[in-house]
């Protein structure tokens, strides 16, 4: 309230960055360094006018509190269901009734969902075994041996697998068990003339032997009966020499003709069939619904003596769920509704979860009851978050294979995260992203990695995927501050589609990012407070490839060939084209402000531009670097043929690998064709030695530290061929000299980072490789002397081996630039490379879902996102001065070569 008065009376209701620091110091006794509070301030003053009113600093402290809220923490990635569906047949002639897994209990009678078996009963009678991957094994049956004018119908089955029995219920009113022991199915206990035909079963057995098992059974007269008995020596099921089948009326076992089988019956219940029972060793109690007012679910002992508590729903309950790790029951019913209860307090539900359009048929609850799984017949799955109360996610992709009419039985494996759904076909659906330890650290996105960028003023690190995903890290802690799903997202059918990610960029300020889309779509983001300042276009359906953030000027370029500005102002957003010099997909651009900014395509041309007029002042080819090309100072014919004509027709000739011979367009004055009727010209009177391969670039990098001379190289460029070029942007030089950078046959480099200093360079390639090389002695008119001594206890890749690696060889006759590290850090591409200078460390983006930290010398710290515990970051001192422990990626382990598993502690020495 202080605070709030003298915002009050400011000026203006205002104050400064000065104003605000003093106050916290006087009134709230908060003694804050002034580094510190210029970012705080910074995160404050959303309009960057240099003041801020209270409404400014209560949203600011509403949305971290809402970042610190558990509920934000808990957000995923990926949907729960991932729409991977596996269908096959049930090898049943009519629709499955029911569902259920068999475990193979152990000595200790535990059991799990790694050893066992599925088996699926339909309504004639046949009992299909299926493997844990479910594959059919073999088919049973059960009939009514003293019925002989119609076939049985079976109503339920239940698996009794401490003492391996199977029980089926019947329209005929029986119950039949089978003994299952070494593969057989024989009938050896048979219970008939029940009063009325049991619909749904339950078995519960306790891990202690000395425990009563108990069988659960729920009649269409709204009966629940109890049967309990010893599971010792398979209790009254264990077979009688000379009694092949032990036949009772219900009234004797009853009255206890049944050797050690007591029943308690519950009569009517429910004034309905009895739709679902099932018992909870943890509550010692079992529970009953039915589509009834009164009486809707009941929860009772096994005996009736100890407690009883009724659960009352307009329009009835029909399956229902107990999460004994979180302890809530929930309830579905015709209603449409999904229920939260205490089960202690049934007069009102914790909490309720509307948006199904049918009956509810199946629950289930999972991480400790913390997310539901509800099934409607309408073939419907929702997912719910029931700390956030939210639905998470509404699942309509079930196949129209499974029936219209017919029921479905529901079975969840909880290690597996497998939901199996069985009715006229098996449907197995993925209902969590199970991570295998054993190869995996964890994963940062649910889709390949496109950006990942470090934010000085915030020193937070940033990524963005082709989930359409972008997250704030707090690289020091390896925390996740802040997701956004669905970042960009269109309209299909009434329904979110996202948009995959492409490029980013962070503005001059370091306080707004920009992200492009493959959608042509450009977002601007107040990324420390989540919310969406300004929405722009390039084009419709133009890949973004990159963006440029200059100083009140946004530059971006795609696959429309030329640059579109985009004027940022206070009174909005002004865009216009710069002309179209290029003849292909831009792929990558480099800026160095305020001079210079270079596009390079698909096709190989590199064009440098001035950035304050925006005209081309050089344009080369990268496969004749040696060349020039002249450029014309006028508009652009306007091509014969359509853009997707001439499109063809490059894919045609990049499927070929052909290109025309450049030497052909080297001549004074000649340019580059732009019309298909120029290329079939060339393409006939060029011989077929004259032709040669397009090479691309894809990635380009500005050495800001060097200044511009003719005979200082500023400009690297990555080829597709493996070669990295060094050009100058100099107006009176161009090409100096090129290297290889790898070391396998077809790898190239995709990304490219180097420090402020320009000393070192480091490159990312296609086959998951960061290599490190010198910079500070290459590519300049009088390169510094080296300290090779002190370059080998930094870099352990440079020690001599008794056999070299392919990383050595390859650079074998190639003196500079010196390779200091070569390091498999990925399985998969890697697209983009950031590094952070006060700690010296490499961060890596990679096809493989994964952002990875890793020291200068390549030695590998931890994953963003990891499941592991995390090595605290000092955000001031070099990691390599105190990080000793030396490890490998999961992944690397089985297919890093000899040189990555050579990555030792910088302590050892020779």
């Amino acid at each position: 309230m202080r605070l709030h008065k003298a915002f009050l009376v400011s000026k203006d209701e205002e104050m400064s960055e000065s104003e605000l620091q003093e106050a916290f110091a006087e009134i709230m006794k908060i003694d804050i360094p002034d580094q510190e509070f210029r970012v705080l301030f910074s995160k404050i003053n959303l309009k960057r006018d240099g003041y801020t009113t209270w409404d400014e600093f209560i949203t600011y402290l509403l949305s971290e509190f809402q970042r610190t809220d558990t509920t934000v923490q808990r957000q995923t990635l990926e949907l729960p269901l991932t729409g991977e569906i596996q269908l096959q047949k049930t090898h049943h002639r009519s629709a499955v009734c029911r569902i259920a897994f068999c475990p193979e209990v152990r000595p200790d009678r535990t059991w799990d969902f790694l050893q066992g078996c599925y088996l699926t009963a339909s309504r004639d009678g046949v009992i299909n075994y299926w493997t844990l991957d479910l594959e059919y094994e073999r088919s049973v049956q059960s009939t009514n041996p003293y019925l002989k004018v119609c076939s049985t119908i079976i109503t339920d089955m239940i698996v009794l697998p401490d003492i391996q029995i199977v029980c089926t219920s019947s329209s005929e009113r029986d119950l039949r068990f089978y003994d299952t022991v070494a593969k057989k199915f024989d009938l050896r206990v048979m219970i008939s003339s029940l009063e009325n035909a049991v619909v749904c079963m339950s078995y519960y057995f306790n891990p202690d032997v000395r425990e009563n098992s108990h069988i659960i059974l729920g009649d269409m007269g709204g009966t629940v009966k109890v049967m309990s008995f010893s599971s010792l020596e398979k209790g009254p099921f264990k077979h009688i020499p000379r009694h092949n089948l032990i036949h009772l009326r219900y009234e004797a076992v009853a009255n206890g003709e049944l050797q050690g089988m007591k029943v308690t019956e519950f009569k009517n219940i429910h004034a309905d069939w009895v739709r679902q029972v099932e018992y909870y060793g943890k509550l010692r109690a079992f529970v009953s619904c039915g589509i009834c007012s009164d009486r809707s679910v009941f929860l009772s002992d096994a005996t009736g003596t100890r407690m009883q508590y009724v659960f009352n729903v307009a329009k009835g309950v029909t399956c229902f769920h107990f999460s004994e790790e979180g302890h809530i029951l929930v309830t579905g019913g015709p209603d449409c509704i999904v229920r939260v209860w205490n089960p202690f307090v049934p007069h009102k539900p914790n909490c309720i979860f509307q948006g199904h359009h049918a009956t509810i048929c199946a629950l289930i609850t999972h991480n400790s009851g913390s997310r539901i799984y509800s099934l409607a017949k309408d073939k419907c799955i929702k997912v719910w978050d029931v700390v956030a109360q939210v639905c998470i996610q509404t699942f309509n992709g079930l196949p129209n294979e499974l029936g219209e009419h017919t029921s479905m039985s529901v079975v969840y494996n909880s290690i597996r995260k497998k939901l199996i759904i069985a009715s006229m076909k098996i449907v197995v659906l993925t209902c969590e992203h199970v991570i295998n330890e054993e190869i995996s650290d964890g994963y940062t996105h649910a889709k390949p990695v496109s950006c990942v960028l470090y934010n000085m003023l915030f020193r937070v690190i940033v990524t963005a995927g082709l989930d359409s995903c972008f997250i704030v890290w707090n690289p020091w802690l390896g925390r996740r501050l802040y997701l956004r799903r669905n970042a960009h997202y269109k309209v299909v059918y009434g329904e979110r589609v996202p948009v995959e990610i492409t490029a980013a960029s962070f503005d001059t300020s370091q306080h707004l990012l920009l992200t492009g889309a493959r959608d042509g779509t450009i977002k601007m983001w107040n990324f420390a407070a989540g919310s969406c300042i300004r929405n722009m276009s390039i084009e419709t359906q133009c890949e973004i490839t990159s963006i440029v953030w200059l100083s009140n000027r946004i530059l971006c370029t795609g696959w429309n060939r030329h640059i579109t500005e985009f004027a940022d102002t206070e009174t909005g957003v002004h865009k216009k084209n710069w002309e179209t010099r290029h003849t292909d997909d831009v792929l990558c651009t480099a800026a160095k402000y305020p001079q210079t900014l270079a596009t390079a395509s698909y096709n190989g041309e590199l064009i440098l531009w001035r950035l304050e007029t925006g005209q081309p002042y050089r344009r080369y080819s990268v496969n004749n670097p040696t060349g020039r090309y002249a450029i014309s100072y006028r508009k652009e014919a306007k091509q014969k043929v359509d853009t997707s004509i001439n499109r063809g027709l490059k894919i045609n000739l990049t499927d070929l690998g052909l290109q025309i011979n450049s030497n052909r367009i080297n001549k004074p004055g000649a340019s580059i064709p732009n019309s298909v009727d120029e290329v079939e010209v060339s393409m006939h009177q060029e011989s077929a030695l004259s032709i040669t391969r397009v090479v691309g670039v894809y990635a380009m990098i500005f050495l800001n530290a060097r200044p511009t001379a003719p005979d200082v190289g500023s400009l690297l460029l990555s080829l597709e061929n493996g070669m990295i070029q060094v050009w100058t942007h100099h107006p009176a030089a161009g090409f100096l000299a090129s290297f290889s950078a790898v070391h396998v046959l077809g790898d190239y480099v995709m990304s490219l980072a180097t420090d402020p200093k320009n000393e070192y360079l480091m490159t990312g390639h296609t086959a998951g490789y960061i290599k490190v090389w010198l910079l500070s002695n290459y590519a300049l008119p009088d390169p510094p002397k080296l300290c090779m001594p002190l370059l080998r206890l930094k870099f352990p890749f440079l020690w001599k081996d008794r056999i070299d690696g392919r990383a050595k060889r390859a650079v074998r006759g190639q003196p500079v630039p010196i390779l200091l590290c070569s390091v498999r850090a990925h399985c998969k591409t890697i697209n983009t490379l950031q590094y952070i200078p006060e700690v010296k460390l490499i961060i890596s983006g990679s096809s493989d879902h994964t952002v990875r930290l890793w020291t200068l010398n390549g030695r590998y710290i931890s994953t963003l996102g990891t499941f592991k515990p995390w090595s605290t970051i000092l955000p001031n001192t070099p990691v390599e001065e105190y990080f000793n422990s030396y490890r490998l990626p999961p992944d690397i382990k089985g297919t890093g070569s000899s040189t990555t598993m050579k990555v030792k502690p910088t302590k050892l020495k020779r």
